[in-house]
């Protein structure tokens, strides 16, 4: 019994991704929404994985953040031939989607 309730919790967060994949541009901008990750094209989101320009990121260990409608990622990327990783933070705001990472905020549009 216990076990299964453990695992219903760790699925949790899991169940939550979903509503973040869409493919999305940055707000007010015309990047092309018809080419995913490349130089002026769109940025996504699919099963787990941030696709920026000219690299992916598997977005490992998902974490609610209490009281908000937020994911909290390590994203862990390759890109340009370099393997890196970065906290983020995705907050869905309808059709816009706000991706907090150090410091900074970018406000995403969904591409229709």
């Amino acid at each position: 019994m216990r076990l299964a309730l453990i695992l219903a919790l760790w699925a949790l967060p899991a169940a939550a991704e979903p509503a973040l994949d869409g493919t999305y541009r940055p707000a007010g901008s015309s990047w092309d929404c018809t080419s995913v990750g490349s130089d002026g094209g769109a940025l996504a989101i699919r099963d787990g994985v941030f696709y920026g320009v000219e690299s992916a990121c598997t977005l490992a260990r998902p974490t609610p953040v209490n009281g908000m409608n937020a994911i909290l990622f390590d994203a862990e990327c390759t890109g340009e031939g370099e393997i890196y990783g970065f906290r983020v933070m995705f907050m869905p705001l309808g059709e816009r989607l706000a991706m907090i990472q150090d410091g900074a905020i970018s406000e995403l549009e969904r591409c229709n």
